[in-house]
C-alpha cells in the first residue's frame, strides 16, 4: 500500500512539472500547447480570432487617428506579435491539417516558411514602434505593412 502512494505522488509530482515546463509567463500569457481537450485546429482558430479583435482595434485607430491611445495600441500590436511563435505550432503536422488551413500550407512548407517569417518580423517591428509611439502616423507605415503580411498570407494558404 506505501509504495502505491508513494508511485502514485511521484506521478502527481511529474504530471505537475511537466504542466508547468509548458508555461511561459512573460508578458502575462501562457505558450503551452493546446490544451488536451481542444484540437490544435480549434487551438489556431480560437488563437486567429483573438489576432483578429486586436488587428480591428489597430485598423480602427490607423483608419480614425483622433482615437489614437498609445497604450491600447500597444497592448494590441504586443498581443499579436508575442504570440506568433506560438501560432506556427499550430500549423504541424498531420493533426493540424483542417479548418480554413490550405493544403498548401504543407505541399509548400518553403513558401508558408516564409510568409510566416515576413508576419513575424512584420508584427515585431509594430510592436517596438509601438513603444515609442505617440500618434498613429508613428506606426501607420508599420501597420500597413503587417496587415499587408497578414492578407498575403491568407491569400496563399487560406481557403475560403
Amino acid at each position: 500500500m506505501m509504495q502505491t502512494k508513494t508511485l502514485l505522488a511521484a506521478l502527481v509530482a511529474a504530471t505537475l512539472a511537466l504542466t508547468a515546463c509548458g508555461k511561459n509567463e512573460t508578458a502575462g500569457a501562457s505558450t503551452a500547447a493546446a490544451p488536451a481537450d481542444q484540437s490544435v485546429v480549434k487551438a489556431r482558430e480560437d488563437l486567429m480570432t483573438d489576432w483578429r479583435r486586436a488587428n480591428q482595434t489597430l485598423k480602427g485607430m490607423i483608419e480614425n487617428p483622433s482615437t489614437f491611445d498609445a497604450a491600447t495600441f500597444k497592448e494590441n500590436a504586443d498581443k499579436i506579435a508575442n504570440s506568433t511563435e506560438q501560432m506556427w505550432t499550430y500549423f504541424e503536422g498531420e493533426a493540424a491539417k483542417g479548418g480554413e488551413a490550405a493544403d498548401a500550407i504543407w505541399t509548400d512548407a518553403t513558401g508558408f516558411k516564409a510568409e510566416t517569417e515576413k508576419f513575424t518580423a512584420a508584427a515585431s517591428a509594430l510592436s517596438a514602434a509601438a513603444a515609442t509611439a505617440s500618434s498613429a502616423a508613428d506606426v501607420e507605415k508599420l501597420y500597413g505593412e503587417m496587415a499587408s503580411s497578414c492578407g498575403s498570407c491568407h491569400k496563399g494558404f487560406r481557403n475560403d
